[in-house]
C-alpha cells in the first residue's frame, strides 16, 4: 500500500487508483517563468507558489533564479527556498515527463497559466497577466497564486477523476468588495488604526494568516525591524496543540518541515523575531479568557477553530468583533461577526434545530466508541490508543489502512473529514482519495490578511461573509447571514447582550470596526 503525505484515503480504496493519482502528480514538472517585473513584494507571492506546488508535484523549476524580498521562510532567493523546502518535497521514482509552464507578470512568453494582480486585485488567465505598480503587500497576487495551484491540479488530475472549472481567457476579482472586477481605488484620508489581534487556532489556516500578515504589515524595507505605529498593536496566538512534523508541514504552507513544539509559542516567537509584539497563549480559548484581567476582548478575534467546544469558547470570549474562517474540502469562507446585532455570531452556524445532542454523543455515533471513552478523549492531551482505533475499525467507521496513522492522534483526527483537501472518487465509486490542497489554507489566510489590513488602514471591510470555492473560480459572493432563530445560540442570552453593550458602550458596527 503506497503511503504519501499528499494523499489520504477516505474509504475502501484500491491500491491501483491511489497509485494512479500519485503517478499523475509525480509526472508533472511545474516550470515557472518570470520577467523583469518580478521584484519587491511580488517575489513573496512567487515564494508562496513555489512552496505549495513543491509539496504537490513531481518537480518545480524556475527558468531563471529570482532574489526574494524579506519573507516568512527566511530565504534570500529561490534556490535557497527550494533547498529549505526539501523536507516537504516528494521523491518521484522517475523524472516527470509532462511540463506545465506558469508565468508571473506580462513581460514573458505565454505558458498554460498566467498569474498577475496587485495589492487587492487578483488576475489569472491563459495568457500572461500584468502586475500593478508599487505593491506594498501583493495580497491580490497571493490570491491568484492559490487559484493557479487549483488550476494545475485540475490539469494534472483531470484524467483520473478530479473535476472543477477551468479558467477561460482571464479571471479578475478583488479583495476590497470581492466583486469580479479590479480593486476600486481606496477612499482618500482613510487613516490608520491600532488593533490588538488574537488568533484562536494556529493550524493550517491560522498559521497562513499570520505568515501573510507578517508580509502585509511588516516594514516595507525589512521584516526584521519593528512595524510602524498605527498597525497591529499586539498579536496573541492561542492554541493548545503541538506541531506534528510528520503531518502538519504538508498542510501548512507556512511550515518547512523542521518546526517542532507548541504551535502558539512557535508562531509567537517567529512574529517577535520579525518585529511584531506577540505573545503566546498555549491552551484553549477558554484558558486564555480566564487568564485575562478583565472580561471581553477589545480587539479582533481571528478564529479558525472547527469544533463545537472551540466555537462556543470563541463566542463566549465576547470580543468586540470576530473574523471567522471556515474550510471544508476546497471551499472556504471568511465572516465578520459581532454580537446580538441581528446577524450570525461565531456560534450561530453550530446551533441545530433538532433535539440537542452533546458533542460526546455525536462523536460516539461518528467513531463507534462509547460515550465515556469519548469524554476521556476530549480532555486536553488525550490521545487515541490502538484499542480505540481497532474499535472504530470494527464498527466500520474508519478503514483499516488508517490504523497506524491514527494511533496517538486526537479524537478530532478520528472524526475529521476532508479539510483543505480535494476529493477524488475512484472509477468504481467505492472509495475516495483526499488530495492535499495547501492553497485552500493559504487563500483563507489571504482573506484574513486582507480584512485585517483593511481594518487597520481604515478601508471598507466585508459585510458580512465572503464565500470561495477553489474547485473553480471564486464567484465574488458576499452575503449577510441572519442570526440563529431557534433561541438557543449564545447571542440570544440577555446577560451576554448586556455585558457586550456595557463593555463597548455602543452598538456594534456593520463594517470598519477598529
Amino acid at each position: 500500500m503506497p503511503t504519501d503525505p499528499r494523499l489520504r484515503l477516505l474509504g475502501d480504496e484500491s491500491v491501483a487508483h491511489t497509485s494512479t493519482l500519485l503517478h499523475a502528480l509525480d509526472d508533472v514538472r511545474i516550470a515557472i517563468r518570470t520577467g523583469p517585473d518580478m521584484a519587491g513584494r511580488y517575489t513573496i507571492a512567487l515564494a508562496a507558489f513555489m512552496g505549495m506546488t513543491a509539496r504537490l508535484f513531481g518537480q518545480v523549476v524556475l527558468e531563471r533564479p529570482v532574489s526574494l524580498a524579506d519573507n516568512w521562510w527566511g530565504a534570500t532567493d529561490t534556490d535557497q527556498l527550494m533547498t529549505a523546502l526539501d523536507n516537504v518535497r516528494p521523491r518521484p521514482p522517475e523524472q516527470p515527463r509532462r511540463e506545465l509552464v506558469v508565468t508571473f507578470g506580462d513581460r514573458v512568453p505565454a505558458g498554460v497559466i498566467g498569474i498577475g494582480g496587485d495589492d487587492y486585485t487578483i488576475r489569472l488567465g491563459t495568457k500572461p497577466q500584468p502586475f500593478g505598480q508599487n505593491a506594498s503587500h501583493a495580497l491580490g497576487v497571493h490570491g491568484a497564486v492559490c487559484i493557479a495551484v487549483s488550476q494545475l491540479l485540475l490539469i494534472a488530475l483531470e484524467s483520473v477523476g478530479f473535476s472543477g472549472v477551468r479558467v477561460v481567457e482571464s479571471y479578475v476579482a478583488n479583495l476590497i468588495d470581492y466583486n469580479l472586477t479590479a480593486a476600486p481605488e481606496a477612499p482618500p484620508n482613510a487613516g490608520q488604526h491600532n488593533l490588538h489581534l488574537a488568533v484562536a487556532g494556529v493550524g493550517s489556516v491560522g498559521s497562513s494568516s499570520l505568515a501573510l500578515l507578517a508580509t502585509a504589515l511588516g516594514n516595507q524595507d525589512t521584516m526584521g525591524t519593528p512595524v510602524p505605529r498605527g498597525t497591529l498593536a499586539k498579536i496573541t496566538t492561542i492554541d493548545a496543540d503541538t506541531i506534528d512534523p510528520t503531518r502538519n508541514p504538508f498542510r501548512y504552507p507556512a511550515l518547512l518541515g523542521t518546526e517542532t513544539g507548541s504551535k502558539a509559542e512557535y508562531f509567537a516567537d517567529r512574529l517577535t523575531k520579525l518585529g511584531f509584539e506577540a505573545q503566546a497563549a498555549p491552551g484553549t480559548v477558554a484558558d486564555w479568557v480566564r487568564s485575562q484581567d478583565q472580561p471581553g476582548f477589545d480587539g479582533l478575534l481571528l478564529s479558525s477553530v472547527d469544533t463545537l467546544t472551540g466555537r462556543l469558547e470563541v463566542t463566549d470570549a465576547l470580543a468586540r468583533s470576530t473574523l471567522s474562517l471556515g474550510v471544508s474540502g476546497l471551499s472556504l469562507h471568511a465572516q465578520r461577526e459581532f454580537f446580538a446585532d441581528g446577524f450570525a455570531c461565531p456560534f450561530c452556524d453550530y446551533v441545530s434545530a433538532q433535539p440537542p445532542m452533546t458533542q460526546a454523543d455525536v462523536h460516539a455515533v461518528t467513531t463507534g466508541l462509547p460515550v465515556p471513552r469519548v469524554l476521556s478523549l476530549m480532555q486536553e492531551g488525550a490521545r487515541l490508543t490502538d484499542s480505540d482505533v481497532d474499535q472504530a475499525i470494527a464498527a466500520g467507521k474508519v478503514p483499516a489502512h488508517r490504523r497506524d496513522a491514527l494511533i496517538g492522534a486526537t479524537i478530532n483526527d478520528l472524526v475529521r473529514q476532508a479539510y483543505a483537501e480535494g476529493e477524488v472518487r475512484s472509477p468504481s465509486g467505492d472509495g475516495v482519495v483526499a488530495v492535499a490542497a495547501p492553497q485552500v489554507s493559504w487563500f483563507a489566510g489571504v482573506l484574513a490578511a486582507a480584512e485585517i489590513v483593511k481594518q487597520v488602514q481604515g478601508l471598507p471591510v466585508v459585510d458580512r461573509r465572503v464565500d470561495v470555492d477553489l474547485t473553480g473560480l471564486p464567484p465574488g459572493l458576499v452575503r449577510r447571514i441572519a442570526a440563529d432563530r431557534t433561541g438557543r445560540c449564545l447571542c440570544r442570552s440577555g446577560t451576554r447582550i448586556r455585558w457586550y453593550r456595557e463593555l463597548y458602550e455602543k452598538p456594534p458596527m456593520a463594517s470598519g470596526a477598529s
